[in-house]
């Protein structure tokens, strides 16, 4: 605490900003292309069906 190589308060927010960024971005990046998947492939057999 209070020596050269500690953070600014900029510098801090600027990392949690990222961090807090990739935390949302990486599981939609995953998630939403499955959901789209699951919709589609639901669309499909049901178009199959009739």
């Amino acid at each position: 605490m209070g020596g050269q190589d500690d953070p600014s308060l900029g510098e801090a927010l600027i990392s949690l900003l990222i961090i807090a960024g990739a935390g949302v971005l990486i599981p939609a990046t995953i998630v939403l292309p499955v959901i789209g998947l699951g919709i589609w492939v639901a669309h499909v057999l049901r178009r199959r069906r009739r």
